[in-house]
């Protein structure tokens, strides 16, 4: 068999393209010789034998080099916006020849079978190492978090990991639509239109969707149509009101409604270890971010690691009202679940929730942030263009292929680089020790127990303003009845003053008529409007009386009128500054899901006042009520509203019934040495944790280079060539970054000497009997597991 090649360098095939004639194939550069071998069965068969790769089964009509596919892998892998058409172009046009739409067909096929035939061989590799369960990879996902060894100091949290949904990987559903907006308010669409693609990615990464929708929540039996609202922000019978739920429903559900129903995957729900490694997956269908997802990752986490997992959720506060009221609850309970809230995200929640959920305030958190998903999304979103028209299974192969190589070759690179990098910021900040101590002096505070008492006095206090008390209410209400009912009075009788009064009608006008614009009243009616509101605020007024026992009427003026008035004063006040906070809750938040936050307190800043009217005019409502206050309460400006620890001392502002400006936890100063207390404790947290993750580190990396080079070893003598290389090739890449690692830590052990006993290797442990973790045996036990796996594998 003879052929020619177009290349696109001198070491890239790119594509073969021939006729059979007198059993020849010529082509337009020059001619390529591949043999017809005795035991290929076929031209496609024997083409891949010799590095290219068929866009057909049988007859195909062009391939391409293994070359050309895997430098297409590789460099879409690193830039995910490089689609495969801009790369087929871009060979097209080294070759000088002009670009075809089939072309791009071609390659897909022809990409398509290069990726499964990795995957084929991947699954023997793993399956002669022992490795094949898709329940392997999320149990051995990163060495710092799973390889747990003997003799560990145990910790409030085993595992730190945090989960969010994201919306940019969304895929458009590709029906016809064949009507209007359904009664659900969603597009009615008709059948799929194209070619129906049943194939499935692995299930190393992704839950299925029969494992999601095991946890979505019934529907109504009263109204099964009606669609089903997001259970995670539910309210429960019995349960307290959570200060933070309302903040969280920014679309109304007709309106997501209509935007989803476009979209068959609206986007992607991860969760992620602390540092990086891709844990689970699971698409997000035909809906926003509903509790199931969170659910059914959350059970996974729970059936995989077992007990002490600490999880941060944007919306963990009230998720974990969600888990409580679950099928999940009692797993949760045992297991010692705990959901928590990520540092950047608390900061939009209500103080009241920031003092139990905030990571500065959480023990055994150390420095973390639990805000991997939001650096994640700013990477993989990237993928959204290629992905937006993509049929599910190629969307779920880019994914999957992402993410499997953001773990390869992103991720476990910078592992010690992460570890390192904390390990130097919990140094800097402990060097603050001597600072706290002279600070503490300069304020007359002794001890530091102190602090803990001031978080309690002021979650206390903050408690106490959730609620009015009945009765102040109700005076309240009276005085604005008692209002409303003087200035209807005056208005009553300017309205009959001026009804006998005689007004001569006007001679006739013989301009032209001009367009009559809005109707005026007659006196009559106004008279008989007045008449009626008149009674209405006079029965409200009774009623009150009535509600209250009061046996003479307030007058203007009077003691009772005016501590009233003054309550009233501080209502207005605190309606103010709870819309102020509101709009810039929702402000913040939005600027962080759009990956802007990150550019600093100074751009949030510019962004508010460029972007928000609503926010400029609550800010002059809010200052307007704070002058009227007796004493004038604090105005704010622009840098104050975004400095206020953002959104964390919203709430010290409020003053209902008490005065709280003197106490130490209201002030400044106190407020600042309590804080830098806490992050010097969180500080120490993280050195510890640092050192068991680093001497896990060292451990895993000298037991699994053993491992392999015993597999090695093992495979030459028992297997065929193929795998043994195959197998090698999996080892040099498992083993890639260990000398990186050991030469990073070891630069660090000459910077932190204290380090040097963490990097002393240890010895696996074996998990506990109440986990689901597979049992970690010694290195002889798993070179013995893999003789068997050999053996199978033969």
């Amino acid at each position: 068999m003879k052929c020619r090649l177009l290349t696109a360098s001198v070491s890239t095939l790119f594509a073969l393209h021939y006729h059979e004639y007198n059993s020849q194939i010529y082509l337009e550069i020059y001619t390529y010789f591949a043999e017809l071998r005795k035991d290929d069965q076929g031209i496609a068969a024997a083409l891949l034998a010799q590095g290219l790769v068929p866009t057909a089964p049988y007859t195909p009509s062009s391939a391409f080099t293994v070359r050309t596919l895997e430098l297409y892998r590789a460099l879409h892998l690193r830039s995910p916006s490089l689609a495969l058409q801009p790369f087929i172009k871009g060979l097209c046009d080294l070759q000088g020849i002009p670009f075809r739409r089939t072309f791009s067909d071609m390659f897909n096929n022809a990409y398509d079978l290069y990726l499964a035939i990795l995957q084929e061989v991947e699954e023997l590799v793993l399956r002669a190492l022992g490795r094949s369960e898709a329940v392997w990879r999320v149990k051995n996902a990163c060495p710092c978090c799973t390889y747990r060894l003997e003799g560990e100091t145990k910790l409030r949290f085993g595992m730190l990991v945090t989960m969010d949904g994201n919306n940019s990987l969304r895929r458009l559903a590709r029906c016809e639509i064949v009507g209007d907006v359904g009664e659900d308010g969603r597009p009615v669409l008709g059948p799929m239109r194209g070619v129906r693609d049943d194939r499935k990615v692995s299930q190393r990464y992704y839950l299925t969707r029969d494992e999601v929708n095991r946890w979505a929540r019934p529907p109504d039996p009263a109204d099964p149509l009606a669609p089903q609202e997001d259970a995670a922000f539910e309210e429960f019978e019995g349960e307290p009101s959570n200060p933070c739920a309302s903040r969280w429903h920014n679309m109304s559900s007709e309106s997501t409604a209509k935007m989803w129903g476009i979209f068959d995957e609206t986007g992607i729900f991860l969760c992620l270890c602390r540092h990086g490694f891709i844990l689970v997956v699971s698409d997000m269908v035909q809906t926003g971010e509903q509790s199931k997802y969170p659910l059914a990752t959350v059970a996974t986490l729970l059936d995989t690691f077992g007990s002490d997992i600490g999880c941060g959720y944007d919306i963990g506060c009230k998720f974990a009202s969600t888990i409580t009221h679950s099928k999940l609850a009692a797993k949760a309970k045992e297991k010692n679940f705990t959901s928590l809230v990520g540092a950047f995200h608390g900061h939009a929640h209500n103080r009241l929730c920031q003092l139990s959920n905030l990571a500065l305030y959480v023990e055994g958190m150390g420095l973390e942030d639990l805000e991997g998903c939001e650096r994640m999304f700013s990477k993989s979103n990237q993928l959204a263009p290629s992905l937006r028209y993509a049929s599910g299974f190629h969307r779920e192969q880019k994914i999957e292929q992402y993410f499997k190589h953001m773990d390869s070759h992103e991720t476990i690179a910078n592992l010690s680089k992460f570890l390192i990098d904390n390990y130097n910021q919990a140094l800097e900040i402990l060097s603050e020790q001597d600072d706290l101590k002279r600070r503490m002096r300069e304020h007359g505070i002794t001890n530091e127990t102190v602090f803990v008492e001031w978080l309690e006095e002021e979650r206390q206090y903050l408690a106490g303003l959730k609620d009015e008390p009945v009765d102040e209410t109700l005076e309240m209400d009276y005085y604005q009845a008692l209002v409303d009912l003087d200035a209807n009075s005056t208005s009553l009788a300017e309205k009959r003053s001026k009804i006998h009064i005689y007004v001569p009608p006007a001679p006739p006008s013989t301009a032209p008529k001009k367009p009559q614009g809005k109707r005026v009243r007659s006196p009559e009616t106004e008279l008989r409007h007045a008449v009626e509101l008149h009674a209405k605020s006079l029965a409200t007024v009774m009623d009150l009386e009535v509600r209250l026992d009061i046996k003479t009427r307030w007058k203007k003026g009077s003691e009772k009128w005016v501590a009233a008035a003054d309550l009233v004063s501080k209502r207005r006040y605190q309606l103010c500054l709870d819309r102020l906070e509101s709009l810039v809750v929702a402000r913040v938040f939005e600027l962080g899901k759009m990956n802007m936050a990150k550019t600093g307190r100074t751009h949030i800043s510019k962004s508010l006042q460029s972007r928000s009217q609503a926010i400029r005019t609550a800010l002059e409502r809010y200052n307007a009520a704070a002058n009227a206050m007796k004493p004038r309460r604090q105005n704010l400006s622009w840098d104050q509203v975004v400095e206020y620890a953002f959104l964390a001392d919203f709430d010290l502002l409020r003053d209902s019934r008490q005065d709280v400006r003197t106490r130490p936890w209201a002030q400044p100063g106190p407020r600042s040495i309590m804080h830098q207390h806490f992050k010097i404790i969180r500080a120490r947290e993280e050195i510890q944790r640092l050192d068991i993750e680093i001497r896990r580190l060292i451990t895993y990396m000298q037991d699994e280079r053993a491992f392999l080079q015993h597999a090695e070893s093992s495979t030459s003598r028992s297997t065929p060539i193929a795998i043994t290389h195959h197998i090698r090739q999996y080892a040099r890449q498992r083993t890639l970054f260990f000398n990186l690692h050991l030469g990073r830590l070891e630069k660090l052990k000459l910077k932190v000497p204290g380090v040097a006993p963490s990097l002393i290797p240890g010895a696996k442990a074996v998990a506990d009997d109440d986990s689901d973790e597979s049992s970690g045996d010694e290195q002889e036990d798993r070179e013995a597991d893999l003789d068997a796996a050999l053996a199978i594998g033969d």
